[in-house]
């Protein structure tokens, strides 16, 4: 029991060390979020290559002093750097980093030679500052700078003598060491980064996936001139809640969204299931199309089909006085212009007669029933052998129309 005792704050503040270390603070710009778990694991593995390093070089050079306590001194800086990134300071952090790594190779090569193959890290640190979100001129300023580094230790160095002997197996486990550590620390960071990108990329197209259909999702992605699509021939469904408002009046914000929101996601399974296409709700209003942005011969079927499949699923909820929850349902065939519009917040939608007809049908239909346009019924009634009695509805800028309940 004490030593469980014991045990459980240790626990604790690791957990806090392991939240700080690879978790983004709030203060951390957004764009660098993605990469922040790659740059942390970089350093890391940085602080980590040095110790070997260190290691190496105080078991097997008798002069070991200088080059450590110079490799100590950048390590410092690089830890400066590394706390800076940790805590949100992720652009100053990185570039103190990567300075303060250009100019620990630059020391190294005077006191180890060319051969250690220190130059790894110029180009390195050049392409990890080139591939992380800092501003555009600093990035490639710091960038040109480090080859510019490069390239004056090629001229002058690259033929020099080292400062300190050291032995030609340590000469050699130093230069293989760097190849790794070069591929190590600058290939963790890019390939975390390039994993974490795609992953946000995917994630953006799942949501632009669930706003629009994949097509117009698509075509939007690649062109940005409005979008519009001429449908000659599609099936409109629009479903409401009846008795909605006054239950909406009746209960707390919380339960009226519980509410659609369990009806409405289990609509959206089986419109996802029949591949059709869900265009919006507005309120308690739930609205489907069936015939684009491709065409389908079974528009008017699938959708007819559909209505009582969502009458069912709305039976399975009750309202706050127990009752089921019942629809009205408008349908209606017929052609209909769709695309996108605006630059921001835009949504695909459709427009025309067809939609406000449908809409009418809905108002005028009774809880539980199918309000159809006669245009719909003569799709459907042979499929379905349906012999329904037609009625006359008076709407609003249409007069007399012939409809069927059913």
């Amino acid at each position: 029991m004490v030593r469980v005792l014991v045990l459980q704050p240790a626990k604790k503040i690791m957990d806090k060390i392991v939240e700080i270390l690879f978790t983004p603070q709030p203060r951390h710009p957004k764009e660098w979020k993605p990469a922040f778990l790659a740059m942390q694991l970089g350093f890391i593995a940085g602080g980590f290559g040095l110790l070997g390093r260190d290691l190496l070089i105080f078991l097997s050079v008798e002069n070991w002093t200088p080059i450590i306590g110079f490799e100590l001194l950048f390590a410092s800086i690089i830890g400066v750097g590394f706390v800076l990134h940790t805590f949100g300071f992720a652009a100053t952090g990185v570039v103190i980093a990567c300075v303060a790594g250009v100019a620990s190779a630059t020391c190294f090569i005077v006191l180890t030679g060319w051969a250690t193959s220190f130059y790894l890290w110029y180009v390195n640190l050049a392409v990890l500052t080139l591939a992380v979100p800092i501003r555009g001129w600093t990035k490639w300023s710091i960038a040109i700078s480090f080859i510019a580094v490069y390239s004056l230790a090629y001229l002058f160095l690259s033929e020099s003598a080292a400062v300190i002997e050291i032995p030609t197996l340590t000469e050699q486990i130093l230069a293989v060491s760097n190849i790794v550590g070069a591929l190590l620390i600058l290939g963790l960071p890019m390939g975390l980064y390039s994993k974490f990108l795609v992953e946000e990329r995917e994630r953006s197209e799942r949501l632009l996936h669930n706003i629009m259909p994949k097509e117009i999702a698509d075509r939007l992605k690649g062109n940005k001139r409005t979008i519009a699509l001429e449908n000659p021939e599609i099936t409109v469904l629009m479903a409401d809640i009846v008795n909605f408002t006054a239950f909406s009046e009746k209960v707390s914000a919380d339960e009226v969204v519980k509410l659609l929101d369990g009806i409405f996601s289990e609509f959206d399974d089986v419109v996802e299931d029949l591949g059709v296409e869900k265009i919006k709700t507005i309120g308690d209003s739930y609205m489907i199309v069936a015939g684009l942005p491709q065409h389908r011969e079974d528009h008017a079927q699938i959708l007819y089909q559909l209505c009582f499949e969502l009458h069912r699923i709305a039976g399975g909820f009750v309202d706050d006085e127990g009752n089921s929850i019942r629809l009205r349902i408008g349908l209606n065939s017929g052609p209909a212009v769709s695309g996108v519009i605006g630059k921001t917040k835009f949504a695909f939608d459709v427009w025309g007669d067809t939609i406000n007809t449908t809409a009418r049908l809905e108002a005028h239909g009774e809880p539980g029933k199918v309000h159809m346009s006669e245009r719909t019924y003569l799709i459907i009634k042979d499929q379905f052998d349906l012999d329904l009695e037609a009625s006359e509805v008076v709407m609003k800028g249409k007069g007399k129309v012939t409809t069927y309940l059913v």
